[in-house]
């Protein structure tokens, strides 16, 4: 098979096939010399098994007849003519080197000192060794192996001899087989080579015409190969990033669309300040806050409101050489009669490529939510202060009057653990208030039985209810599961339970009944038929530290915090309450509870 390079591509042709061609005949030559090390190594080693045999059945003799104390060595001339090979030479050498048999040499005082010959150092080291040597005591090549048995060696030896030259030459064999497969890869790279380079050659057409935006042929055919295949490839990949190049100029106008309607303004300018792109807030906003009316985007520049965020721009944008990307957030508040206390977040980003961006967001709810936090600090310093006060005058009224009655000193310490536990009701509740606000994951997510969570309750509230001469009916039935959180469910009804023995009166009954259900809730109702609320309370009674009755309610050991808690554990499982006066009198609520909160 012959093959030329006719076209523009025929150099990388050439350059391939060389390429592949040496890669080939570097692999053939490094598994041919492998093979060949194999072959010549696993012929070396089943002669020196053979060799190892005759050792082994000589030493076996030694030890039966124990030659080598009575020195009685004639014996294995009787075993070596039982050999099948009649040229093996066998010797028998103590530890000192002292050859004491050799079946090839009839006066063996002759020979000198054999611890120094190569095989039998190997033997001493690695418990056997071989060589390939003259003998110095016949003359003749032997092809040697020796057995290191402790005390003595035992030396066998073949003449190295044509018929053992050509048992350890390798087989040529593979090597021809290795010669015909280069062959027939070589004329595979000729192939592989010739189709290769048509399709490359066809993808740098593709690439160059990509390059300089040319019309590009959808249908180009690169061939069958894996390299063809990889070519439609990247013709499809650069169809889609045409395509996607498109959805993007979609997407852009879909996000000016969007910026249109966001509710935060934004506007953004290039370096000599030419407007980009705008939305209609940044206008509102700008107007409210600078108490004019302009279209005109210049004009935005000159507002002093603005002064910071000019100088920030100009400052800054001469570091950009320095991949120096600034942004700073300026907080500004504003009064305004009409619409009450205002404030808004500036924000300014400074783009690599000098242009820059300002954006100004309405941040007075945000605010406001941090007065209602604060307020609540107050409410909550202002409820320990009281029981703190309580318990520091009650304590120090006992020191400083140590001849105090004790049935007085009884009264004051009795009052002081009212405070306390009154103050340690009030850290608890103000704790799960917050636990319920900031980390809610905190809470633990199980199966509960409503009922069973119930009787265990009315346990707990036995005393109190036969205090206050009060009965509870519960209309829930024993199998009614929630997945959700134990303590929060126990204080959704614990705390209507102890509100309704603290305030509905002596006498009163409390109902809770599971009305309704559908697949996603259940629905509950609690009520008594006691003194009941207010309707002017009914909607603040779920705010923090509010309290229809003050007076009463501090008497009574109240935080303030009990139907607080109640809303916030009804919407962390996903329901909602409501509350109503009972025109049979006393206050009923309405509250349902997702059945699986995931």
């Amino acid at each position: 098979m012959t093959t030329n390079f006719p076209n523009s591509g025929s150099k990388y042709k050439k350059r391939l096939f060389v390429y592949f061609f040496l890669i080939v005949l570097v692999f053939s030559m490094l598994i041919g010399g492998f093979q060949y090390n194999q072959e010549i190594a696993y012929r070396r080693e089943k002669l020196e098994y053979a060799l190892n045999i005759y050792t082994e059945q000589v030493q076996e003799l030694i030890r039966q007849k124990d030659l080598i104390p009575k020195k009685e060595f004639f014996e294995i001339d009787s075993l070596r003519s039982l050999m099948p090979d009649h040229n093996i030479r066998l010797t028998v050498i103590l530890r000192d080197g002292n050859v004491v048999y050799d079946s090839d040499i009839d006066n063996i005082d002759r020979l000198d000192d054999h611890s120094n010959r190569p095989e039998v150092q190997k033997s001493i080291h690695a418990n056997k060794g071989s060589n390939i040597r003259l003998s110095g005591s016949t003359g003749q090549t032997y092809y040697y192996y020796s057995k290191h048995y402790y005390t003595h060696f035992v030396r066998a030896a073949l003449p190295y001899n044509e018929s053992v030259v050509s048992f350890l030459k390798a087989n040529k064999l593979f090597f021809y087989f290795l010669i015909a497969l280069f062959g027939v890869t070589i004329l595979f790279l000729l192939y592989a080579t010739e189709h290769f380079g048509n399709s490359i050659a066809k993808l740098r057409k593709f690439a160059i015409n990509a390059a300089k935006n040319r019309p590009i042929d959808p249908h180009e055919n690169f061939g069958k190969t894996e390299l063809g295949e990889i070519s439609h490839q990247i013709v499809k990949i650069y169809n889609k990033l045409s395509k996607t190049k498109e959805d993007l100029v979609k997407e852009k106008e879909k996000l000016i669309m969007h910026l249109q309607i966001a509710q935060e303004g934004v506007a953004i300018f290039d370096k000599d300040r030419n407007l980009i792109l705008w939305n209609s807030h940044f206008i509102d906003y700008i107007n409210y806050l600078s108490n004019i009316s302009t279209h005109n985007y210049e004009e935005i520049f000159e507002l002093p409101e603005l002064k910071e965020i000019n100088d920030f721009i100009k400052s800054n944008i001469k570091k950009l050489e320095k991949n120096y990307i600034p942004n700073v957030d300026i907080i500004s508040s504003k009064n305004v009669v009409t619409v009450g206390h205002k404030m808004f977040l500036y924000q300014v980003v400074v783009f690599p490529d000098c242009n820059f961006e300002i954006s100004i967001n309405d941040i007075t709810k945000s605010e406001n939510e941090k007065t209602i936090k604060q307020e609540m600090t107050l409410n909550i310093a202002h409820e320990l202060k009281t029981p703190v006060t309580a318990v520091s005058g009650f304590l120090e009224t006992i020191k400083d009057n140590p001849d105090m009655p004790e049935d007085k000193k009884i009264l004051f310490i009795e009052r002081s653990c009212v405070q306390i536990n009154r103050l340690s009701n009030l850290i608890q509740d103000i704790s799960v208030l917050t636990k319920m606000e900031e980390t809610q994951q905190l809470f633990t997510i199980g199966d509960v039985s409503i009922g069973k969570l119930l009787n265990e309750m009315l346990d707990d509230f036995e005393l109190k209810l036969e205090h206050a001469k009060m009965d509870i009916q519960l209309h829930i039935p024993e199998d009614l599961n929630i997945k959700g959180n134990s303590e929060l469910l126990d204080s959704v009804f614990r705390n209507l339970i102890d509100n309704s023995i603290k305030y509905a009166g002596e006498g009163a009954s409390i109902v809770v009944e599971n009305y309704f259900e559908d697949n996603n809730y259940h629905y509950f109702s609690y009520h008594d038929n006691g003194i009941g609320i207010s309707e002017d309370h009914l909607p603040r009674i779920f705010e923090r530290f509010y309290r229809a009755d003050n007076g009463r309610s501090r008497k009574m050991g109240g935080t303030g915090l009990g139907l607080s808690i109640v809303k916030n554990a009804v919407g962390f499982h996903k329901g909602r309450i409501f509350v109503k006066a009972r025109k049979e009198g006393g206050t009923e609520f309405f509250f349902s509870l997702k059945k699986q909160l995931s």
